[in-house]
């Protein structure tokens, strides 16, 4: 029992990490907007760095993490198309028509999708815990985007709908993870969701992506950071402790990444942190502390119970100010 207990504490240590890690890219991107990528570009090469490192690494080091079953590959590609392509595009859409604040309020729907989602799918229950949790972090993620603000969603329909898209492809993230995680490794699951992931965005930017880093050399360590520690640092960790976190919890302690920005906004952007905010963050990290005291059996005792067997990555376009989408 305290051996589960410990991997549980272990795993939501992971996911705490993993937000907190993609709550530097506000700070990050900034570099790399004022330098003059724009943010396709740096999204497309964030997503095929990491895939081209993550592939050519496992290839030479651990070959065997990248043999799938042929009947998997749909649901990899599923992973990558939903939750790492279309999710960027949703969301880049979204800032066209929408305040990055706006934005970011509509993408955190997020963990009401996978509540649900995960309920219908993985068996996991909607406890009155969770539900607390899942009202206080929405409600702290919107003090924390300031969307008390009467500019905040002045825009067109469309903004909305791409937003709420936005909301249910990042959620995704938990779902199709928690589903590949029952047959493969974090390394493997990553792999093949950043592969699926990177072509469609590469299709569609990479020309874009290749002049704006021609322009900008300058870049690249900051692109490196964001290859490396953002994505494949962050996404492993989310990853690994997805294995023995329930989808719903995982996807409600990453709402810890807009606060993460926010404070480094305050700290080293010199950034405005105004008191609807503060009580924000407050109402985000009290969501978290709920969830430590709802921890019981672990994800995979609860996918036996279900029936399922146990189990085994905001984007830059909203780098303009600190927050949005890892």
């Amino acid at each position: 029992m305290e051996r589960t207990r410990g991997r549980q504490t272990l795993g939501y240590m992971m996911v705490f990490g993993a937000a907190s890690l993609w709550g530097t890219l506000g700070v990050v991107s900034r570099n790399l907007y004022v330098g003059g990528l724009s943010a396709q570009a740096v999204v497309t090469l964030r997503a095929s760095m990491a895939a081209a490192l993550l592939l050519a690494a496992l290839t030479v080091l651990r070959p065997a993490t990248l043999r799938v079953r042929l009947r998997d590959i749909p649901l990899f590609a599923a992973y990558g198309l939903v939750s790492v392509a279309a999710f960027y595009l949703l969301y880049f859409l979204t800032i066209q028509h929408l305040s990055v604040a706006a934005a970011a309020v509509l993408m955190y729907t997020a963990p009401a999708f996978v509540a649900v989602a995960a309920a219908l799918t993985l068996g996991e229950p909607l406890t009155q815990g969770k539900l607390l949790a899942l009202t206080l972090t929405m409600a702290g993620c919107a003090l924390v985007a300031r969307a008390y603000e009467p500019s905040v969603f002045r825009g067109q329909l469309i903004g909305v709908l791409t937003g709420l898209g936005s909301g249910f492809t990042y959620g995704m993230y938990s779902i199709f993870g928690k589903h590949a995680l029952k047959r493969y490794n974090p390394w493997t699951v990553q792999a093949y969701s950043l592969l699926f992931g990177a072509a469609p965005l590469v299709l569609f930017f990479g020309r874009e992506a290749v002049r704006s880093l021609a322009r900008s050399p300058e870049a690249l360590p900051w692109l490196a950071y964001l290859a490396l520690v953002t994505t494949l640092g962050a996404y492993g960790l989310y990853l690994s402790g997805l294995q023995v976190v329930e989808a719903s919890h995982a996807a409600l302690l990453s709402t810890v990444e807009p606060v993460v920005a926010a404070l480094l906004g305050f700290w080293i952007l010199e950034e405005s942190l105004r008191l609807p905010q503060v009580i924000g963050i407050l109402l985000v990290l009290g969501s978290a502390v709920i969830l430590n005291a709802q921890r019981g059996e672990p994800a995979g005792a609860a996918s036996r119970q279900a029936g399922v067997p146990p189990a085994g990555v905001g984007t830059e376009c909203a780098r303009r100010t600190p927050g949005g989408a890892p």
